[in-house]
């Protein structure tokens, strides 16, 4: 009797050897912690709902970005103009003068990015700027806390013609991706 609980402790003490050298045994508890968002990416871009005649250029957006709850941009150098770089042209725009003013969130009013884009080549429906945002430590926003920015006027140039088309922004919508990381 003694011969078989040696053996069967000793065959007990082998196999947990060979289970904790070939894998796990059991289950491991890990605490899995999702790292909040430090910055923001938005995209903006735009598409053609109106009919805009084919010797019509847009050359202008005035845009109005909304910024939820401990989102920002770095405009440390100049402000209220933000940083080189916060406010960037690319798709068709790419290469247009970009200007853009942070207001900062105030008591009664949410940060806003105003941002002005002129292009003398014309800029073509679709991606046109992007916006990247910091997040202030704490807070953890979600693409569904970014409210759809204002394309307040949009202006463009009729080659026929020789002269300034004003409201393009009635027949154009903008929309925005964000990428938070």
């Amino acid at each position: 009797m003694k011969k078989i609980l040696q053996t069967s402790l000793l065959i007990c003490i082998l196999s947990i050897s060979l289970f904790t050298a070939c894998g796990k045994v059991g289950v491991d508890i890990v605490a899995r912690t999702s790292v909040p968002p430090t910055t923001a990416v938005i995209t903006l871009s735009t598409a053609v709902i109106g009919m805009i005649p084919s010797s019509t250029t847009i050359n202008s957006y005035d845009i109005t970005v909304t910024l939820p709850e401990g989102v920002t941009v770095k405009n440390a150098t100049n402000p209220p103009i933000t940083d080189y770089g916060v406010v960037t042209a690319t798709g068709s725009a790419s290469g247009s003068f970009v200007a853009a003013v942070y207001t900062a969130p105030t008591s009664t009013q949410a940060a806003t990015v105003k941002i002005h884009i002129v292009s003398v080549a014309g800029i073509s429906a679709g991606d046109f700027c992007i916006v990247n945002c910091d997040i202030a430590a704490g807070t953890s926003p979600t693409q569904s806390n970014f409210i759809p920015p204002r394309l307040d006027v949009a202006t463009g140039f009729d080659a026929t013609t020789g002269s300034t088309v004003l409201g393009l922004e009635q027949k154009l919508s903008l929309t925005s991706t964000v990428v938070l990381q």
